[in-house]
C-alpha cells in the first residue's frame, strides 16, 4: 500500500471525490419530472465533472457509454438526454462523431457548475423549468386549476 497518506489513526488523508445531489436540486419540478434512467445518467454524467476550474464544458460522455453503465439501450440512454437538455440539467457543448479516422464523445457541461470553459456562471436552468401539462385541462379538472392553489372563500 505503497503511496497512500494515512493520519497517526491509520484512516486516509486523501480527498474523495463523489457526487452531491442537494435538496433544493431534487425539490426542482424538472428533478421530480425525471424518470430513473435520466436520474441515473445525470449522476454518471456528474462522476466525470472533476471540481470548480477543472472540466465543466469539456465532459466527455457519449451515448454508447451511458448505455453500457446504465445497462439499458442506446435509444434509453439518447432519451435520458434529451430530457436532461430539455429540463436545463445539462447543455451540449460539442456534439460527437462517430468516423473512423476520427472518434470522439460528445462534450457536455453541467448547469449547476460554472462553464470552466468560457468562465459563464451557473445557469441553472433547471429552476426555472415548468412542466407545460401542470395546468392542463382534463376531465376532472374542466376550469385547468392546480388542486393545491384552488382558494376557497366562505
Amino acid at each position: 500500500m505503497r503511496g497512500r497518506r494515512v493520519d497517526r489513526t491509520g484512516r486516509s488523508m486523501g480527498k474523495d471525490r463523489y457526487v452531491a445531489l442537494h435538496h433544493w436540486m431534487m425539490r426542482t419540478p424538472a428533478w421530480r419530472s425525471l424518470d430513473a434512467v435520466s436520474r441515473c445518467a445525470y449522476i454518471e454524467l456528474s462522476a466525470r465533472y472533476a471540481g470548480p476550474g477543472s472540466n465543466n464544458g469539456r465532459i466527455p460522455c457519449s451515448v454508447r457509454e451511458i448505455s453500457d453503465a446504465l445497462h439499458v439501450s442506446k435509444m434509453t440512454a439518447c432519451r435520458a438526454f434529451k430530457r436532461l437538455q430539455e429540463r436545463g440539467f445539462i447543455i451540449e457543448v460539442r456534439r460527437g462523431s462517430f468516423d473512423h479516422k476520427l472518434r470522439h464523445a460528445t462534450e457536455w457541461r453541467l448547469t449547476e457548475f460554472a462553464d470552466d470553459v468560457t468562465g459563464e456562471m451557473a445557469t441553472k436552468d433547471f429552476a426555472r423549468w415548468q412542466d407545460e401539462n401542470q395546468n392542463a385541462v382534463s376531465p376532472g379538472n374542466p376550469n385547468g386549476f392546480r388542486h393545491d392553489t384552488v382558494r376557497v372563500s366562505t
